[in-house]
């Protein structure tokens, strides 16, 4: 806690690039280390349209960034300021202001990519009052994360469910605000549904989030935050999921590829930016027999 509220008043006195400054040796330092005892690099195979070029310095400067962009979270009452504003470009509102404009229910559906943790207060920085839900427990949460939550200019609407807040997470979503959720986790006995993803490899998908937007009548929207490098950003949202796919369970698996198909471009990029949950979704298929 004394680490952040340093920080904090670091950034009321620093612009951006000299804050960044003065962090980028200490983090630089910290993925020296860390990268010494543990290899970045994935532990299972990857689709070879995600295969990326790794070596060490590539794994040193994601965990570099991944220490700085981390950092980012401590200003979730800032980044409205000019200063930051400019930090993060947003590209596809325009599929999401005319559910706000008529109080529809959203739903943004992201995976464990990028800067994904950051979807929520990029989205509040331009008066959007998006939440985020959690897979824990409101009691485990770490105090820093609860303390900042007070921290936004409006402390008041939630930041974050967890799962022991459905009720009020669902009424949130029902009053026509933002709800980020995850498609890749999710419990053991969460139901899930496999979506091809390339060839010879699917992707096994939480529902929770097609749920949520069928019971809810939602436009369920794919979201992919990247990070561009040295504090800048960029956030996707992609066209709604045609609701004839949501109407009924049979048309989750053509929700699912849809929302896929949305967001493969930036994984395809960005392929080192994909993160250990996203990952250990990928499945490979069974081989196909050879006809006799």
């Amino acid at each position: 806690m004394l680490r952040l509220r340093i920080i904090r008043m670091l950034e009321r006195k620093l612009s951006v690039q000299n804050l960044y400054r003065i962090l980028l040796p200490f983090a630089f330092v910290r993925a020296l280390i860390s990268t010494a005892f543990k290899n970045y690099r994935p532990c299972v195979p990857l689709p070879e349209c995600l295969e990326a070029a790794w070596s060490p310095r590539l794994n040193r400067r994601l965990r570099m960034n991944g220490y700085l962009n981390n950092t980012v979270d401590y200003f979730p009452d800032r980044l409205a300021e000019p200063k930051w504003r400019e930090r993060c470009r947003i590209n596809g509102l325009e599929h999401i202001q005319p559910a706000r404009q008529n109080g529809r229910a959203i739903v943004l559906v992201f995976v464990h990519f990028g800067v994904f943790g950051q979807i929520r207060v990029w989205l509040r920085s331009v008066g959007i009052p998006a939440a985020s839900f959690v897979g824990i427990q409101s009691i485990n949460r770490r105090k820093a994360k609860v303390y900042l939550d007070r921290c936004f200019p409006d402390p008041d609407i939630p930041a974050v469910f967890c799962q022991d807040q459905l009720r009020e997470m669902v009424a949130f979503v029902a009053a026509g605000n933002p709800l980020c959720i995850a498609a890749d986790v999710g419990k053991s006995n969460d139901k899930k549904i496999e979506v091809p993803f390339c060839d010879g490899w699917n992707f096994l998908m939480n529902t929770g989030a097609l749920r949520l937007a069928s019971r809810q009548q939602a436009e369920l929207v794919p979201a992919t935050l990247i990070d561009e490098g040295g504090w800048r950003f960029r956030l996707e949202l992609g066209r709604p999921v045609p609701k004839e796919f949501l109407s009924t369970e049979d048309g989750w698996p053509q929700a699912g590829r849809f929302l896929l198909e949305a967001m493969m471009p930036h994984w395809q990029k960005h392929p080192e930016q994909c993160r250990r949950d996203f990952i250990l979704c990928l499945k490979k298929t069974a081989a196909k027999s050879a006809a006799p």
